[in-house]
């Protein structure tokens, strides 16, 4: 599972609205020096991330939910497997789903008009990475209702916890 440790913003009851801060971990490696990541961490910096989160923090009962403040720190997670059939699901997809529909139509072009093959696949193509693009955004939205992809609040961090965390931290 992979953590965050987030502030809340906004209780809705089921779902928590949380600040993150994008942290980098470069500098702590012996290629410090000769990485991109590095560079990239610089020129884009530790920007403030505002998330949905599942509030999974149950009191006596399932309407019932524990009541986050703003301002509480909170630990949130989200499962390696959703982080991975999200990138797969947003990334992947619509490039598959845009090289067939160009094998296709070039399939098809060479048998009905070969003079045109390579307008009949720039076309199939872009209408295929826009399907694809619309498939995941109805995959992906029909699975957030099921809250695979959601991160959930793990945990209510007492506030002697965050600052000790904070203070260590790099």
């Amino acid at each position: 599972m992979i953590e965050e440790q987030a502030i809340v913003v906004n209780n809705e009851g089921r779902y928590v609205w949380v600040n993150t801060q994008r942290q980098s971990s470069c500098g702590h490696c012996s290629v410090k020096n000769g990485c991109g990541t590095q560079v990239l961490s610089k020129v884009l910096g530790n920007k403030i991330a505002y998330v949905r989160c599942l509030n999974t923090l149950k009191v006596h009962s399932v309407d019932k939910y524990t009541d986050l403040k703003t301002g509480d720190r909170v630990l949130i997670g989200l499962e390696e497997s959703a982080l991975l059939g999200g990138s797969l699901l947003m990334y992947l997809l619509p490039l598959i789903v845009m090289i067939v529909f160009g094998g296709i139509a070039v399939f098809m072009a060479k048998l009905w008009w070969p003079e045109a093959t390579d307008l009949f696949a720039v076309v199939a193509s872009l209408s295929g990475l826009l399907s694809g693009l619309y498939f995941s955004h109805y995959f992906a939205k029909k699975n957030t209702i099921e809250n695979q992809f959601e991160p959930k609040i793990l945990k209510k961090l007492p506030e002697k916890e965050w600052l000790f965390k904070s203070v260590l931290s790099p």
